[in-house]
């Protein structure tokens, strides 16, 4: 084992680990408690009344279900929104059933804090005051990461699954769950973190991969067996391509079934092309996460894969694409030419297209362009004139040209 195995691997315990552990949590938590009120509109600083909408809607919905409600019928009592996730999500759910909504945006708040940390940590940033920093400056100039609070979403909660599932605590530490629970348990709750079992296929990691499908089908089959009437509702909805949310052509939604149906027009046949274009670049993701996976650079790897998940759902609003951070990272290792100590992985130098390319996705994603510059209420995503096409949809486009540059460069190195 190398020093620096050993200096990655060492634990602080006793008062040390709690100074540290509050070093790290608290300024991204201060800056989020800080700014809850006005990152979603409707908030209030005093009293202080934060509109975490679905936050609201997942305790609500854990609520009716406890009282034999079908949860995928229901609507949320002050924005009247449905609960969109698998039924085995709101069983998950079930302790938000205990205490004030009050305590819950507290406790869902820090736990996110928690989730990033963690992230970070994995992809190697240094601990400490360095990762407190960068904690808060994510919530305060990262819109999927700040949004996902805002709104009380699982977005980061999910990534964290993923990557701590995928990325080890310390080189050489024995893991303490078997690998690809975490993904299974993030696929049960929302479908698509299922791409990593694909990335995991092509890698020849059998045993994950089977743990994860092993632990989605139970948690999909308990979900079923305990909510028999909301497993019918939400099957049929989402063979009938029903989401009870906003429609896929909003600028908002920046997968790649919004890119088509806001470039050629809202139709059926544009829906089966985009829909059809969305599983052939899942299916890249995981082969290009794959390739840069056995290349060592298992940040960027993760962060592909994650991208596809984004381009491959049907809707994929802004704040899903928390991706962004481990790509934000895998660039970063570009600019230091050299990973940082401890980092999960070493560094791969890549082509300066695909450095420039990651670079200008996170500036894009982080700024949320195409919210902050266009008008998108009642429809005028019809109207669009050619920049705005371009701003609406550069973010997406960008995402899958990484993903092809990648595979060309695949096929290219490929010995014959």
């Amino acid at each position: 084992m190398t020093e620096q195995t050993e200096l990655a691997g060492r634990r602080l315990t006793g008062q040390p680990r709690i100074r540290r552990w509050l070093v790290e949590v608290l300024p991204g938590y201060l800056v989020s408690l800080a700014m809850l009120p006005v990152i979603i509109s409707g908030g209030k600083f005093w009293p202080w009344t934060p509109q975490t909408t679905d936050l609201q809607v997942y305790l609500y919905a854990v609520r009716a279900m406890l009282h034999g409600e079908n949860i995928m019928t229901w609507t949320s009592p002050d924005w009247h929104l449905y609960f969109i996730y698998p039924p085995i999500s709101a069983i998950l759910m079930i302790p938000l059933a205990i205490g004030p909504y009050l305590f819950w945006q507290l406790v869902w708040i820090a736990g996110l804090v928690i989730a990033q940390n963690a992230v970070m940590i994995r992809c190697g940033v240094p601990r400490g005051w360095a990762l407190g920093l960068l904690s808060a400056a994510l919530v305060i100039g990262m819109e999927p990461i700040r949004t996902t609070i805002g709104y009380g979403q699982i977005n980061t909660f999910l990534m964290a699954m993923v990557i701590i599932d995928l990325l080890p605590a310390a080189p050489g530490r024995k893991r303490r769950i078997p690998g690809g629970l975490l993904i299974g348990i993030a696929a049960a709750v929302k479908l698509t973190p299922a791409l990593f079992v694909l990335m995991l296929l092509i890698l020849g990691r059998k045993k994950p991969a089977i743990t994860a499908m092993i632990t989605f089908v139970v948690l999909t089959a308990v979900g079923t067996a305990l909510q028999p009437a909301a497993t019918v509702t939400y099957v049929k909805s989402l063979i009938g391509g029903e989401t009870h949310t906003s429609g896929p052509l909003y600028v908002g939604n920046q997968s790649l079934l919004g890119v088509v149906l806001r470039f050629f027009g809202e139709t059926t046949t544009n829906s089966h092309i985009g829909l059809l274009l969305s599983f052939l670049v899942a299916v890249l993701a995981a082969i290009v996460g794959a390739y840069w996976w056995k290349q060592g650079g298992h940040v960027l790897a993760i962060a592909m894969v994650g991208l596809g998940t984004n381009l491959a759902s049907p809707l994929s609003w802004t704040h899903h694409f928390v991706w962004i951070l481990p790509l934000g990272l895998a660039a970063i290792y570009q600019l230091r030419r050299r990973p940082w100590p401890g980092a999960r992985a070493d560094h791969v130098p890549l082509p300066r297209w695909m450095s420039i390319g990651a670079g200008i996705l996170v500036v894009y994603v982080s700024a949320c362009l195409p919210l902050a510059l266009l008008p998108y209420a009642g429809g005028e995503e019809n109207s669009y004139n050619a920049g705005q096409r371009l701003i609406a949809n550069l973010g997406p486009l960008l995402a899958a040209a990484l993903m092809v540059g990648t595979a060309i460069r695949m096929i290219r190195r490929r010995p014959v």
